[in-house]
């Protein structure tokens, strides 16, 4: 496993916080012991704050991580040499003539056909 799939996303951190810090304000208790439907609320609205603003300069840094992921991707590439790529590259025009040389006269047997049964 590589380093990068260990670590975890910046966007999923901020969240994570967020919603800890909406259990740690929905967790507070009145005296009478009911909850406090206030502390929920400004938790809630700091939650979504917090989370508007690091998506902003989040941006930046998925962007960044997203691009180092493709590198290290990129490098586990076998990528072909040059005489396989001809080679596969010859084998394939080849295949493309031979199914258009069949369905071409296969088109052409058939409108013979049609044209003997409606004349």
């Amino acid at each position: 496993m590589s380093r990068l799939q260990k670590k975890k996303p910046f966007s999923e951190k901020i969240k994570r916080k967020a919603e800890s810090d909406k259990g740690a304000a929905d967790a507070v208790t009145t005296a009478s012991g009911v909850k406090s439907a206030s502390s929920g609320i400004v938790s809630k609205a700091k939650a979504e704050k917090t989370v508007a603003e690091a998506g902003a300069v989040n941006l930046f840094t998925r962007a960044a991580e997203f691009f180092r992921e493709v590198k290290v991707e990129l490098k586990k590439v076998t990528w072909p040499t040059r005489k396989q790529t001809t080679g596969t590259t010859v084998v394939v025009i080849l295949f493309v003539f031979v199914v258009a040389a069949f369905l071409g006269l296969f088109d052409y047997g058939l409108s013979r056909l049609v044209q003997l049964v409606l004349t």
